[in-house]
């Protein structure tokens, strides 16, 4: 669904500064860039003049690089800056190395001040820009968390979001400002009626059929009081969402999962979103398209799936997350305590599946919620670490500790009047989040 994420590098230098020591400092960098999971796409030389970096922006651009690595070999000639900027509309990383005297006493880089130069030159220019400082050698260390959240940034920017039937009856929190996500993100919406699922579900083969319902089977070790037509239908609507995605170029899914399911197509669809969830293809409840945008990046940045939850108890140090049945299995606090079930409200309670029911595993989490604010938006961000959870109650569970006294956080959300949907991941990518929100715009709102 996402394009391949590509760089592109620049070693800046002035022509008069340039010594067999600098063309090496950029063999350095550049090789130790490549051992990242990104394409790098870079010249043979030092870039030292206008021309020079107007045509090696004409490779970007061919290339479609997502960012661009500015790396200050030396100072360069400051008219270079503003040709990079106005040749490319991608995000900056400013990165420049440490030096010491040279035995003859030359300063033979002045590496930070080229980078404090372009910083301003940026600034002046009203473009937003990262800065990394470290050895050549360890640049693509240095660099890796900056280049994980640009790509986090430029697949949202290229996402499309599936809102399936909507926002979920009287849901407020679940509206979406269809036009303000396309600006500000980037994110398209396709919205897609409820039926083409019901009836993709329908002309499925029986080859596609089983291998859904097989799917279906492998995500849980029990199956209590679990009908095979269940199962079926499971892995029928879980094959639809499967080429419906296919057939719009889907990203991910905002689900309206009730009222409508149970009685247009015999089942909720819980069980099958945590399948979409674990296999990647990142889906939310209750039509909540923010929530998706926002799983997309904790997923991006984390490398793991998110867990899409409301926040239903607490005490002094402590809140339980919980959703009824649609967490992905990876979550699970160990395989044999899952289990899939009849969904416990629907019809009035174990009449119709289909849940898959576990508590999760315990580790670091970061909780985060994106929400509208004004004419822009705004983010919930937390760290916590979730606690061996028993299943204390139906659906999935999780208990999480948190350094800062609980009240803050409760404070915090009832003050200022955020949603009651929360995305989970265990993962502490709390900076990574501040910087999404730097490059979005969004206003970060972090307790702690």
């Amino acid at each position: 669904m996402m394009r391949k994420f590509s760089v592109g590098y620049v070693a800046l230098a002035k022509a008069s500064w340039i010594i067999q020591d600098i063309e090496t400092l950029r063999i350095r960098a550049l090789e130790n860039l490549k051992k990242l999971p990104f394409e790098i796409v870079h010249g043979n030389a030092l870039t030292t003049t206008s021309r020079e970096a107007a045509e090696i922006c004409s490779k970007f651009r061919h290339k479609d690089v997502s960012a661009v690595i500015l790396h200050f070999a030396t100072f360069p000639v400051g008219a270079i800056i503003p040709v990079i900027v106005r040749e490319l509309n991608v995000p900056v990383i400013l990165f420049a190395t440490p030096e010491r005297p040279q035995k003859d006493g030359l300063w033979a880089q002045n590496s930070f001040c080229g980078a404090n130069m372009a910083a301003h030159t940026l600034k002046k220019m009203g473009k937003k820009y990262e800065f990394v400082f470290g050895n050549a050698e360890e640049a693509g260390g240095l660099l890796k968390k900056s280049l994980n959240v640009l790509n986090s940034v430029s697949d949202l920017a290229h996402s499309k979001i599936g809102l399936v039937g909507g926002r979920v009856p009287g849901f407020y929190t679940s509206n979406c400002d269809e036009m303000r996500l396309r600006s500000s993100i980037g994110c398209e919406l396709e919205i897609i009626d409820q039926l083409e699922i019901v009836n993709t579900a329908s002309r499925l083969s029986d080859q596609e059929i089983n291998k859904g319902v097989e799917e279906v089977r492998k995500n849980a070790s029990a199956f209590c009081r679990t009908v095979n037509n269940d199962l079926e239908l499971a892995g029928k609507m879980l094959q639809a969402f499967r080429k419906t995605a296919v057939k719009y170029g889907l990203s991910s899914y905002a689900v309206r999962c009730w009222p409508e399911w149970s009685d247009s197509y015999g089942i909720a669809p819980c069980a099958v979103i945590g399948i979409l969830n674990n296999s990647g293809l990142i889906a939310s409840c209750e039509g909540d398209v923010l929530g998706a945008v926002l799983m997309q990046a904790q997923a991006s940045l984390a490398g793991c799936c998110p867990f899409f939850a409301d926040l239903i108890s607490f005490d002094k140090d402590s809140a339980v997350f919980w959703h009824c049945g649609a967490a992905p299995i990876s979550l699970c606090r160990k395989f044999e305590d899952s289990e899939m079930r009849r969904h416990f409200r629907v019809d009035g309670g174990n009449k119709k599946g289909l849940v898959n029911e576990f508590p999760l595993k315990a580790g670091a989490i970061t909780v985060a919620q994106l929400d509208e604010e004004g004419s822009g938006y705004r983010m919930l961000i937390a760290k916590g670490k979730a606690v061996e959870t028993e299943q204390m109650i139906r659906g999935n569970p999780l208990n999480v500790k948190f350094e800062f006294p609980v009240e803050k956080l409760i404070g915090t959300i009832m003050n200022e009047g955020f949603k009651h949907h929360y995305s989970l991941v265990h993962a502490d990518i709390a900076e990574e989040l501040l910087s999404v929100c730097n490059w979005h715009g969004i206003k970060p709102v972090i307790v702690k």
